[in-house]
């Protein structure tokens, strides 16, 4: 009768421990993202089956977050986004930068990024409900290639695409006393004919592990990338979209 109880009164006070709110944690975040490219590079070059012929492709994200109750004071997340989207393409006659080419092409965009986060959460009376709000600052360290022949001779050209860029930052987070949650972000910035857009949408489970909270989390991930050639050194209008699943493990103290 006694363990009985007892395991009543521990089910009783678990969801009010789920939400108490430790006073530091620290984490970490890793996924794989199948992302597949739509749109134009330099003005009209289609990276679809009409032109490029990008192919959709595996890349990694991987996540390192301090969270603190200071007032004033950001919380701070790290991501790091490596994809590289290659394709088989051919044309009858284009140029890209410059370049012409003419017959069988052979493409490779990497569009690796760096994200540094600072963010404050919002303090609301609610339990399972996280609202955060902050600024990101996105590190593009990329590159556009594309191999081919032009006139039967073979040439190649390759486009850095790097710039640095501050954007907005946005997150809400739901959870429930039963270990599943759902979240959803976004980075946005635009200026003069430059946008970018940045959202993703996650479904999460936290495990029945005690001392360390350990979730696995699927969710979609759409980034809309606009640039202008006076900006940066090419003009380029793409969506990257893919589903995303991994993992993500987070300690308190």
């Amino acid at each position: 009768m006694k363990k009985t109880a007892l395991a009543a009164a521990i089910l009783a006070m678990a969801p009010v421990a789920a939400q108490a709110d430790l006073l530091f944690t620290v984490g970490a975040k890793a996924s794989v993202w199948n992302a597949e490219a739509t749109g134009q590079l330099d003005d009209g070059l289609s990276v679809e089956k009409d032109g490029l012929n990008l192919d959709s492709d595996n890349g990694n994200q991987i996540t390192v977050f301090f969270e603190h109750p200071l007032p004033f004071i950001p919380n701070v997340k790290l991501k790091q986004t490596a994809l590289e989207v290659e394709g088989d393409g051919a044309f009858t006659i284009a140029d890209f930068d410059g370049q012409s080419f003419d017959g069988a092409v052979n493409t490779a965009v990497d569009l690796a990024h760096t994200d540094l986060t600072l963010y404050w959460g919002l303090p609301l009376p609610l339990p399972y409900i996280d609202i955060n709000f902050g600024l990101t600052a996105r590190q593009f360290d990329g590159s556009a290639t594309i191999t081919g022949t032009d006139n039967g001779f073979a040439v190649s050209k390759s486009v850095d695409l790097d710039l640095t860029l501050p954007m907005a930052y946005g997150e809400v987070k739901v959870g429930t006393p039963f270990g599943i949650y759902a979240a959803a972000d976004v980075n946005y910035i635009g200026f003069g004919d430059n946008k970018i857009t940045d959202m993703s949408a996650t479904l999460g489970y936290d495990l029945p592990i005690p001392v360390v909270d350990i979730a696995l989390e699927g969710g979609y991930r759409s980034l809309s990338l606009q640039t202008d050639s006076s900006d940066v050194d090419i003009d380029a209008d793409m969506d990257i979209k893919g589903a995303f699943f991994g993992a993500s493990l987070s300690l308190g103290f």
